[in-house]
């Protein structure tokens, strides 16, 4: 999911912090399958979404150039800001560096779990948040903002 993402980070929308660590009752499976975003214009790329060997994570695979090219590997996760939930996704920078987080609300899952849509959490300063605490805080406080964000994603699985 972190490619596609990228086209809508500055990578100034991100934060040294997680929201949250990843808890049991967070899991929800329907994550687990291949997906594309309607809004990726080359249609062959996909992400595939399996359980990770560290608990209550997903593992993500982006592949491109037809699906033949693994470019991507990282592990997600749900955290709960006041009821809604958020995907906590690593962005890899220089090894040197460490890796930060960005930010999806998800607005909807259907009940099957074939098609998501979510919110990119846009904000450039959560960089200077300290800890998971103030992460979480700051996003609770301003969650329900529209600029908050900066583009609205559409996901759908296919087989």
């Amino acid at each position: 999911m972190l490619p596609a993402l990228l086209l809508y980070c500055s990578c100034n929308n991100i934060s040294t912090y997680p929201i949250s660590q990843p808890e049991a009752s967070l899991d929800d499976d329907r994550l687990i399958g291949k997906w594309k975003f309607e809004e990726d214009t080359n249609r062959n790329n996909f992400y595939e979404v399996y359980p990770s060997a560290y608990p209550h994570q997903y593992h993500v695979r982006f592949w491109n150039r037809g699906g033949t090219n693994p470019t991507y590997e990282g592990n997600v996760y749900y955290s709960k800001v006041e009821g809604d939930r958020f995907l906590n996704i690593p962005y890899f920078t220089d090894p040197l560096e460490g890796h930060w987080y960005i930010f999806l609300r998800v607005l909807d899952i259907n009940e099957d779990g074939s098609k998501m849509t979510g919110a990119v959490v846009g904000d450039e300063t959560m960089r200077k948040l300290q800890s998971e605490k103030e992460v979480h805080s700051f996003i609770a406080e301003n969650k329900n903002k529209p600029g908050f964000y900066l583009d609205t994603v559409h996901l759908y699985k296919f087989k």
